[in-house]
């Protein structure tokens, strides 16, 4: 089988059954723990293999898997933003948990700010940061943790709490205020 990136600069089409068979589940369940709605997942899906088809060449990712999560997200988000979602949806909540302690995501220093955070990450435990990315990236609820992490809901909630908080510290140090 050819390398899926490798069609895709060649514009063969086959590249798209194949990302279709191999990353439809993975794509599907990110852009639905976003939008909360399974016709607009669907739709956002579509969207996501064009964003795909368009954008390769002249991005070539190093890790098709991330760039795809990368790619659900942004869709999944633009779609929230257009349906002008001003209800306390998932996201909405996400947002205001890290809102206590990250800037103003339009704030002008937003790759240094980038570089931080995965530096803050890399010096986190493993568990704390896995817990963090599967909570605030790819938008996993409360229950979904404390399932996969086999601990309680209080717990998983006070471990998130605790790691925003050294988040907020850590930036604060850095020089950034919320």
């Amino acid at each position: 089988m050819a390398d899926i990136i490798e069609l895709l600069e060649r514009r063969d089409e086959e590249a798209l059954v194949l990302l279709r068979e191999k990353y439809s589940d993975y794509c599907y369940s990110i852009l639905y723990r976003i939008l909360r709605d399974h016709e607009r997942t669907e739709e956002a899906l579509s969207d996501v293999w064009l964003s795909i088809w368009n954008s390769i060449p002249p991005a070539r990712p190093a890790r098709l898997r991330a760039y795809l999560a990368k790619i659900a997200r942004n869709t999944a988000l633009h779609y929230l933003e257009h349906d002008n979602a001003r209800k306390r949806s998932g996201v909405t909540v996400l947002l205001d948990e890290l809102q206590e302690c990250i800037p103003d995501p339009r704030w002008e220093g937003e790759r240094e700010l980038k570089e931080l955070l995965e530096e803050f990450l890399r010096e986190q435990p493993l568990e704390q940061r896995k817990l963090f990315l599967r909570r605030y990236w790819y938008g996993e609820t409360i229950d979904e943790l404390s399932q996969a992490f086999g601990y309680s809901p209080s717990r998983v909630t006070g471990m998130l709490f605790r790691t925003r908080k050294r988040l907020e510290k850590y930036l604060q140090k850095e020089g950034y205020t919320v």
